[in-house]
């Protein structure tokens, strides 16, 4: 085997490889997921728009009800910087003032979330400095009033950059690709 071939197959392997990193930037956890849990919602298909199979909606009136969305058991989650959006479905009794926690693992940021508003579409809710382990996004009706309900249904976790407190000395994604790339051409110079 020449060494044309070898860096031909070396490139097409590390394309390979930066497609699969740059595709598994997203993490989305829906309702039905093994990192959702909740306590006092119910399962709902009555209003159209949802992700996945159904979303879940509390109970009016109750109070202590929640769901919790944990992205850290994807083999895809790493420590760094997440922009985190959020889906419901649209309907007349959703809580104009859903509270929502966004905890890191380190730290936690308190929003309130008109779930009246933009259902059946992602809503950013920011970009936050997550922890390897520790991380979720939680909606409670601690603030609901009597008469509207929140929903969970689900949420999605788009990697961002690793944390400015990161190692750096370890290569970005698709470095080895731009470097085999340089070599290749290198080569294909010299031997013209």
């Amino acid at each position: 085997m020449d060494l044309s071939s070898i860096f031909t197959r070396l490139a097409a392997g590390a394309l390979l490889t930066a497609s699969v990193v740059a595709n598994a930037a997203v993490i989305t956890v829906d309702n039905t997921d093994a990192g959702f849990s909740s306590s006092g919602l119910n399962f709902s298909t009555y209003e159209p728009g949802y992700f996945g199979a159904n979303y879940m909606a509390d109970t009016r009136d109750s109070a202590g009800d929640f769901g919790l969305w944990d992205p850290t058991g994807s083999s895809d989650w790493v420590a760094g910087i997440w922009k985190v959006e959020m889906m419901w479905t649209s309907g007349p009794t959703r809580a104009d003032n859903a509270a929502v926690t966004i905890d890191s693992g380190s730290t936690t940021s308190d929003l309130v979330v008109n779930q009246l508003l933009n259902g059946t579409v992602w809503n950013d809710l920011g970009e936050y400095s997550f922890d390897l382990s520790g991380a979720s996004v939680m909606i409670d009706d601690s603030n609901s009033t009597s008469g509207q309900n929140i929903i969970a249904d689900a949420v999605r976790f788009t990697f961002v950059s690793a944390n400015p407190s990161a190692p750096t000395d370890v290569p970005a994604p698709g470095t080895l690709l731009v470097l085999l790339g340089a070599a290749a051409a290198v080569f294909r110079l010299r031997r013209k």
